[in-house]
């Protein structure tokens, strides 16, 4: 398995899934999207993570590079492929896909608790976390 690893910063990179993607004989590609690399054909690739960032999802012109990667993620999810969106990854997939991304009230660095809705309850995947059945 290929896996395309998109990252945003210096400091907000893949670290331990890099192991765990050559722990399963796989291989990452890493764009450095903040140094300019262009994001390849995502055709040979079998999984897109996308890593964090502190940019805004809306933040286009100071970050040209979020107008063909919302396109990439668009194009990708939309074919049903594999995708890991972490933190402005994830944001990223929300709006692709017709949602809306705000300014937080009180910003975060780090972990926020996050909790199921009755849809995640329901999900197949989702329903295995601890504290789903709550």
């Amino acid at each position: 398995m290929r896996a395309l690893i998109l990252q945003h910063t210096i400091g907000e990179h893949p670290a331990s899934f890099i192991g765990h993607i050559a722990a399963a004989d796989d291989s990452p590609h890493i764009v450095h999207l903040y140094r300019g690399d262009a994001i390849p054909d995502p055709v040979p690739f079998d999984a897109l993570i996308v890593m964090g960032g502190p940019m805004d999802v809306w933040e286009e012109d100071a970050h040209p590079w979020l107008v063909p990667e919302k396109a990439t993620i668009a194009d990708w999810v939309r074919g049903g492929r594999p995708y890991l969106g972490i933190c402005l990854g994830h944001q990223l997939l929300v709006e692709v896909m017709g949602g809306a991304c705000a300014r937080m009230a009180v910003p975060e660095v780090g972990v926020t608790e996050v909790a199921l809705t009755d849809a995640g309850r329901d999900d197949p995947v989702l329903s295995r976390l601890p504290g789903a059945s709550a």
